[in-house]
């Protein structure tokens, strides 16, 4: 008989490996991934160009792009193209991003013959039509407008431009000007040199019989591909400096805090650790930060930390938003965990706790079959190792005490403030 008085038994996880990913190099070079879940009737396409701010000229040229390709081909204006999409019930979203323009379409299988040509004139005939970009333009300025109010948007960008200093592609951001800047022959370019004939990564997932595997296969080897274009030259990350920035907005009722700093990518081999340590201090609710800031001193809704990670780089911030008149209250406390963490060790029973949480964090992020052809992606994506998380919570299991408090000491340094409101 249950006993409901006796809580289950409760289970370490120890390691989880991906299910196998089937990749093959198809005739015009192109890499093709495919997970087959038959217990999953839609299918995943996606397409990864390495298109996105760092291959930019001028700021926002990747993200124009990215939103006007659904806009009009030579055979079928904006509106035909999402009739047709929403006729067969599938979608296609293109999305742009520090690294890369990631394309998006989910379908039934049944329907990728009628799709997959229109999928094509998107990607390979797109017209940018001038009154499109028009739209574009004047709803990005009232949006960036209603943005610029907010005293966490512009805390925000205020950091990633401190850190990664003047003409860096990740500290880039928007402005009215930069936005109306931008011209139709530029999003051209942009797409001619970044797109139109270049490599990409292909993923599919889902239910894929025989008929699927080859439309799309057709469908990849149907891109003439130029597999000599060269990456652009990215510029260096600059390096950490102890930075204090405080900017008072008239009538401001609250203050937003920023504080980072500069950090390494995802093969850093201390990456692990520094996750491990990050989460101690503000990742999860249970945190740290969260019981001081919010728990013990009541100065806000919420605290958090987080390391931000992109291909070349990363940057670690510590984000929470209070009352005007306590910011430097709750700055003090801030850093005061900070320093805690960096000067005495962490208990077993905390460092256990929140591996337990981690890992089970984890599997919960692959509970779909496209949540696991995510994480293949940012394999390939950010060159990592293939086992990467097949070995992600041995990793995590594996961190100590010691290795806690020494990336505390090492990385929690040279830290950047900023504060507005």
């Amino acid at each position: 008989m249950l006993d409901r008085k006796k809580a289950p038994d409760f289970q370490l996880i120890e390691t989880h490996n991906l299910p196998k990913i089937n990749t093959q190099k198809l005739k015009n070079g192109i890499s093709f991934h495919q997970l087959i879940t038959k217990n999953q009737p839609v299918l995943g396409f996606q397409i990864a160009f390495e298109a996105g701010r760092c291959q930019e000229n001028k700021t926002g040229e990747a993200s124009f792009m990215a939103q006007l390709l659904l806009e009009g081909t030579h055979t079928h204006t904006g509106k035909q193209i999402a009739d047709k999409i929403s006729f067969y019930g599938a979608s296609i979203n293109i999305d742009s991003g520090n690294d890369f323009t990631i394309v998006s379409f989910y379908t039934l299988g049944k329907h990728l013959e009628q799709l997959l040509p229109l999928l094509k004139e998107v990607l390979q005939e797109p017209t940018f039509p001038q009154s499109e970009l028009d739209n574009l333009k004047n709803r990005s300025v009232q949006n960036l407008k209603i943005q610029e109010e907010r005293t966490a948007y512009r805390a925000t960008v205020k950091l990633k431009e401190v850190l990664f200093k003047e003409n860096h592609p990740y500290s880039a951001s928007s402005s009215e000007e930069s936005i109306r800047a931008i011209q139709r022959q530029d999003v051209i370019d942009f797409y001619e040199n970044n797109i139109k004939s270049n490599p990409f990564e292909a993923y599919l997932v889902g239910d894929i019989d025989a008929d699927s595997e080859k439309l799309i296969t057709d469908f990849i080897n149907s891109f003439d591909v130029d597999a000599d274009k060269k990456d652009k030259e990215l510029l260096e990350n600059p390096t950490n400096s102890v930075t204090k920035i405080y900017e008072e907005i008239e009538g401001s009722v609250q203050t937003s805090i920023r504080i980072g700093r500069l950090l390494f990518n995802q093969k850093h081999p201390d990456y692990a650790a520094f996750k491990v340590m990050n989460m101690i201090l503000g990742g999860y609710f249970g945190s740290r930060l969260m019981q001081n800031i919010r728990e013990d001193k009541g100065y806000t809704y919420g605290i958090s930390s987080r390391n931000a990670a992109m291909k070349n780089g990363s940057y670690f911030v510590i984000g929470t938003d209070v009352k005007k008149e306590i910011y430097q209250d709750a700055v003090s406390e801030i850093y005061k965990e900070i320093e805690k963490l960096k000067n005495e060790p962490v208990s077993e029973e905390e460092l256990e706790n929140v591996k337990n949480y981690m890992s089970g964090n984890f599997l919960g992020s692959l509970s779909t079959a496209f949540a696991v052809m995510d994480k293949m992606q940012d394999i390939h994506l950010y060159n990592l190792d293939e086992n990467y998380y097949n070995d992600y919570i041995t990793k995590l299991r594996k961190v100590t005490i010691e290795d806690v408090q020494k990336v505390a000491q090492t990385y929690l340094v040279d830290l950047t403030e900023v504060c507005i409101g």
